[in-house]
């Protein structure tokens, strides 16, 4: 018991140093997720910002900033991945002081996310860049290798689309958006809902999700691009 106190105290007291310091987000946040394990991280709140998803209730919408600590792997073969050695894309790359267009859905190859969710934004890749978005994003809790090959497989309806694997559910987690969906053999951890945003350096300004994974009524291209 006196260990575990001993331990704790230690880790509560690295948090409050960093607090002082003039990087105490990231510090912070670093801190945090260090100690996950010893203290619950994901049971109490520091109030690190508006967008921390360690605050108990907290779920993203318009306003909110996508949390700086996000990394995703871009679709990649894996020669590619060993030769870059295995680089993850942060919020910097991604998102900062730009206008991006995200989707995320399910799983790569499957039936919705296939057919009719990744076309409904490639068909309309001009639009949105009439639009002023400078990326179209799509994410999928599957690892680059796959993502890489579904983009293959998909196509002339993958133009103009950036495909990432949210290898470490960190977005997903971000969103709480995690679903069960073993049932539907999408295993062996928790998947994506179906849902959209547009993201502006970094700021949440639209967000559309679906009631269940397998529907396509509000986070489509077509609903976006009027939005916007």
């Amino acid at each position: 018991l006196c260990l575990i106190m001993a331990t704790s105290s230690r880790a509560l007291a690295s948090v409050v140093r960093r607090l002082a310091s003039p990087h105490s987000v990231n510090s912070v946040a670093r801190t945090a997720r260090r100690f996950t394990p010893a203290l619950g991280a994901r049971q109490f709140s520091i109030g690190l910002s508006s967008g921390n998803p360690f605050t108990p209730g907290f779920k993203p919408h318009t306003g909110t900033q996508v949390w700086p600590e996000v990394e995703l792997f871009k679709a990649m073969t894996w020669d590619e991945g060993v030769a870059s050695d295995f680089k993850t894309s942060g919020y910097k790359e991604i998102f900062e002081g730009k206008k991006v267009v995200v989707f995320a859905l399910p799983g790569a190859f499957t039936g919705v996310c296939h057919k009719a969710h990744v076309p409904s934004y490639s068909k309309n890749v001009d639009a949105f860049k009439a639009k002023g978005v400078d990326s179209i994003v799509c994410i999928a809790i599957n690892d680059p290798y796959t993502m890489n090959s579904w983009k293959e497989k998909l196509g002339d309806a993958a133009k103009g689309i950036d495909f990432y694997g949210d290898v470490n559910r960190d977005f997903t987690k971000f969103m709480h958006m995690e679903k069960d969906l073993r049932a539907a053999g999408l295993g062996p951890g928790q998947r994506s809902n179906r849902y959209s945003l547009c993201v502006e350096d970094g700021v949440i300004t639209h967000i559309f999700e679906e009631e269940g994974p397998g529907d396509l009524a509000v986070s489509d291209g077509d609903t976006m691009l009027k939005a916007l």
